[in-house]
């Protein structure tokens, strides 16, 4: 009865809108459950049921809080979840019946099924380009926002960290946005220079649209270099679908196969200086075995300390970074393609784990670096789903004649 109402300021909005966030998947998929055949009055009594669940889960979640006393409970949280559980239901009435489509039509085979997983990757881009959503909602907040350095013509240490690290984020952009020229090259057929041409200028709209509602975000920082990253992204994606539409791909998997170990030792190599760098000074053998008492081996334990969003960026940028290894392992186990597919993502998790257990026993020589143990995990899950995705790209580029169906067997 004494749970308060807080007035929050901009520094804690990205927190209140996570919480929306949060809460919008829940009702969404337990009603994408449902028939969707169903009669209007079944649905939408089960939307009103779903919805009293929902709002009773988040007020029995943040009473819970209250005898965990790191916690901050307030009334806000409680009207930003209830916000979220409406929102999830008005998405799924708005758009449900068309998003289980677009999985069916990934699950399936040919052209459409490339539609749809391009389709359902450029929506999550799109969304998460403007992540954690904390808009500015005033005259004054925008004013203030403008009096701040919040635009970088390059990156910066201000803007993203050190050279390295600016220099990570810009590839990872780069190819973060390529998928969206693929699927204009699917959309388009006509001959090369017209279909870059179209590409460069989507991507240049896209890279000013999504840089220009940075300067409304709280913690948005404008970088001018970005608008670059995806016009090369989306023209390079365009470029690689041009081709894997007049080529077999199977060939230059081939040729690279060799290549993978030592890629994968570079790129290992990337991420132990991405992770260590500017993390000094190095520390003694000893004083860096004391530390592994310091470390909380609990699952999301420091995840827990942080903001909501912080938690989510973190996740989803670790996973991120593991992405790849399982990109690299699939293309260097390629001659097992068909008959290993659920041993190939086991063992890219394992690998993952294993790199991923390496990057954090090295931070205990870093003063600066804090090891997670839960990054291992998000790292070995990232993994997998690198090696899971390109096998599922695989199996669309098969069914649209982009690579021999008897590739493997060769």
């Amino acid at each position: 009865m004494h749970i308060r109402y807080l007035r929050l300021g901009m520094d804690s909005r990205a927190d209140w809108v996570a919480n929306i966030l949060l809460y919008i998947p829940l009702p969404f998929l337990w009603l994408s459950c449902l028939r969707r055949d169903s009669r209007l009055f079944l649905r939408a009594f089960s939307a009103l049921v779903i919805f009293i669940f929902c709002v009773g889960l988040s007020i029995g979640i943040e009473f819970t809080q209250l005898f965990f006393p790191p916690r901050t409970v307030s009334l806000n949280d409680i009207i930003a979840e209830i916000l979220g559980s409406a929102f999830g239901i008005v998405l799924w009435w708005a758009s449900g019946n068309r998003f289980l489509d677009l999985i069916d039509s990934v699950l399936g085979q040919g052209r459409r099924a490339a539609y749809a997983g391009l389709l359902l990757y450029s929506i999550a881009y799109l969304a998460f380009s403007l992540f954690p959503y904390d808009f500015l909602v005033s005259a004054a907040e925008i004013q203030a926002k403008l009096g701040s350095p919040y635009f970088h013509w390059f990156a910066s240490s201000a803007a993203c960290g050190g050279a390295l690290r600016c220099g990570a984020k810009l590839i990872a952009e780069t190819m973060a946005v390529a998928p969206l020229g693929l699927l204009l090259s699917f959309i388009f057929l006509g001959a090369l220079p017209r279909l870059l041409g179209r590409a460069v200028f989507i991507g240049f709209w896209l890279g000013l649209s999504i840089e220009l509602l940075q300067l409304f975000l709280v913690s948005g920082i404008t970088l001018g270099v970005s608008v670059i990253t995806r016009v090369v992204g989306v023209a390079s994606g365009a470029a690689v679908g041009y081709l894997l539409r007049r080529n077999s791909l199977w060939p230059v998997l081939y040729l690279i196969r060799p290549m993978m170990p030592v890629t994968g030792v570079l790129y290992v190599l990337l991420l132990i200086a991405v992770v260590t760098v500017g993390k000094g000074p190095m520390l003694p053998f000893e004083q860096a075995i004391r530390r592994l008492n310091e470390i909380s081996y609990m699952p999301f334990f420091y995840h827990y300390y942080t903001s909501e969003s912080a938690a989510m960026t973190s996740l989803i940028g670790v996973a991120a970074m593991f992405f790849p290894i399982g990109v690299q392992y699939w293309v260097w186990r390629i001659t097992q393609l068909r008959e290993f597919i659920a041993r190939g993502a086991i063992n890219a998790g394992v690998l993952g784990w294993i790199v991923g257990s390496g990057l954090e026993l090295g931070k205990l020589f870093f003063a600066s670096a804090r090891p997670d143990p839960t990054n291992v995990m998000i790292g070995s899950l990232g993994a997998v789903a690198g090696f899971l995705a390109v096998s599922l790209c695989t199996k669309m580029s098969l069914t649209l004649g982009l690579m021999e169906e008897d590739g493997p067997a060769r």
